[in-house]
């Protein structure tokens, strides 16, 4: 890509299941498998329901899936009591690290954000060795989650202009949620560059996250290029 088609960039914000790290057949695994305990759906309607909200926090997905029902509480609980004894078994992509050594010799910052408990999250990074590569891990906390809360938090904490920040996700929903507050680029994993065209998203889509920092321009406003 042309140095002057590079999207002008100071901070990338990466989405971690399924973008980061290789869960994403893990979580489906026993989000499905919940919701078809729970609620007696077969694998084909769990999949589907469970498909069309990922990248939410899954009691999210259990609430807007089974609106009132009361088991949903029991659900959430035993989702995120299998989530945790596996979590931190799930690999990273082969290409994640090399992906985050790069931006950071681009002098781009990096964040991430998760749908994941904030423990949870910061304690995967700690294991994996790779903290330090961002500026903050962000996680999920009722009334703090992917999106808003977390686009306005960089925005107000590190006074990063949001027309100057991309967010790497993997889902639709986080195309969604990036919409009205920064670029976005897509990564073809659970959901196909014509899914992404379907809703409307008409920026880069890869195949790889290596694929990402050449679709950069770091726009620091200090120091050396």
């Amino acid at each position: 890509m042309p140095r002057t088609q590079r999207i002008p960039c100071r901070a990338v914000i990466f989405d971690f299941d399924g973008t980061l790290a290789d869960s994403m057949p893990f979580l489906e695994r026993i989000g499905v498998q919940v919701m078809m305990k729970y609620y007696a759906a077969t694998l084909e309607e769990a999949t589907r329901r469970y498909r069309s909200t990922t990248g939410l926090p899954y009691e999210h997905q259990i609430k807007m899936n089974f609106p009132g029902d009361e088991k949903n509480e029991a659900a959430i609980s035993e989702f995120e009591r299998l989530k945790i004894d596996r979590i931190f078994d799930q690999e990273l992509f082969p290409d994640t690290v090399e992906t985050l050594q790069r931006i950071q010799d681009m002098r781009i910052e990096a964040f991430v954000s998760s749908s994941t408990f904030q423990p949870t999250i910061e304690e995967y990074f700690r294991r994996k060795g790779i903290a330090g590569f961002f500026l903050e891990i962000m996680g999920y906390r009722p009334g703090f989650e992917k999106g808003a809360h977390h686009f306005d938090h960089v925005k107000s904490k590190y006074g990063l202009p949001l027309d100057q920040v991309v967010f790497v996700g993997d889902s639709l929903k986080d195309f969604e949620r990036s919409r009205g507050f920064c670029k976005f680029i897509g990564v073809e994993r659970m959901f196909s560059l014509q899914d992404f065209r379907r809703i409307g998203h008409e920026g880069p889509v890869v195949k790889h996250l290596s694929q990402v920092p050449p679709l950069l321009r770091s726009v620091r406003t200090r120091g050396p290029d």
